[in-house]
């Protein structure tokens, strides 16, 4: 039988979060697979709910995004959040997390609006760009349209290629001591005007 478009985006969101050092980490030891499904299935609910999950034409690769002037989460949004965090984060990283969190967001420019990717994955089977292409067309119409940048963060180097591939730059460098490497921030536009020109 042929997987639905929620299966795939589900399994290439399943293999971007096991790829991902920053959750490597803090997820809890044992059921790591269980846990990995979970923050997958959050991702993206959350993702459908702002009309953000996104996969490719040739379904190969996937994309969750959203405009932050839209991304208007409920009181409903925030217990599921923080149920998954109970179920898959290890208890003693609890506030470090969440503190590094905190700290990456005050990293990104203070604006108005512009368009946050959270998770790109790509099934590891299909070696073609194709898919490739059609997500970095759809991010740059919609930044192109409202005239907003385009916001990344990345920990993985394989990851940061593809991205400074299709025309993106890093803005900004920290090193997390959790993961003992670096955390790239990214950009798509100008971010001292808001603009994506």
């Amino acid at each position: 039988m042929e997987k639905s478009d929620k299966e795939i985006l589900l399994e290439i969101f399943a293999g971007a979060f096991y790829e991902s050092d920053r959750l490597k980490a803090v997820l809890r030891t044992g059921k790591k697979e269980k846990r990995i499904k979970l923050m997958s299935a959050y991702a993206y609910d959350l993702a459908n709910k702002f009309n953000g999950a996104y996969l490719s034409k040739d379904k190969s690769t996937a994309l969750i995004y959203w405009r932050t002037s839209e991304f208007k989460r409920s009181f409903l949004d925030y217990l599921k959040y923080l149920r998954l965090f109970l179920r898959t984060i290890q208890i003693n990283k609890f506030f470090e997390t969440l503190k590094r969190e905190k700290f990456i967001e005050g990293h990104r420019p203070k604006l108005d609006d512009y368009v946050y990717v959270w998770i790109l994955g790509s099934d590891p089977s299909i070696t073609s760009m194709r898919g490739l292409a059609d997500i970095r067309d759809q991010l740059f119409s919609i930044a192109k349209k409202h005239n907003i940048p385009i916001l990344i963060e990345t920990t993985v180097e394989k990851v940061l290629k593809l991205y400074k591939y299709v025309g993106f730059e890093v803005y900004d460098e920290f090193f997390d001591k959790t993961i003992n490497g670096p955390v790239w921030f990214l950009k798509k536009g100008n971010i001292e005007k808001g603009t994506y020109e």
